[in-house]
């Protein structure tokens, strides 16, 4: 075990806050295939893990490129784009299906990168875009 260095979660930049609807619209053009809930707020993580061999030991490193997030009020299961309306709902049950949707589940967790994500949030290291 002492020939594997492992480095990670390691955040590159700050994450960004959006309203509901313009996340929705980023996490469609993104081509998100899932987004995280937890405590109160909807995220979209964008990692990667890279590994090399330095100094005779496996460096494995898993890095978040890039993540958002939103603020809701309580989890549920869907988030809902409409293309043609350029409209978005946060919803738990999917009524009408149309051509112009994009359906993205939500799935809840508290996985370490979730839980790294909010403590940069939580001491104000992010980037606001709510008006």
């Amino acid at each position: 075990m002492d020939r594997v260095l492992y480095i990670g979660p390691v955040v590159l930049d700050e994450p960004e806050e959006f309203s509901l609807p313009e996340f929705a619209r980023q996490v469609v053009a993104l081509e998100a295939e899932r987004l995280y809930y937890s405590n109160g707020r909807i995220y979209f993580v964008e990692y990667e893990t890279v590994h090399g061999i330095i100094d005779e030991k496996l460096v494995v490193v898993e890095l978040i490129s890039y993540t958002s997030f939103t603020t809701v009020d309580e989890y549920r299961s869907w988030i809902v784009y409409y293309g043609n309306d350029d409209n978005a709902e946060y919803v738990d049950k999917i009524r009408d299906l149309r051509g112009d949707m994009t359906i993205i589940p939500v799935l809840r967790t508290r996985d370490r990168f979730i839980r790294k994500i909010e403590e940069m949030i939580e001491r104000g290291q992010f980037r606001s875009f709510v008006e």
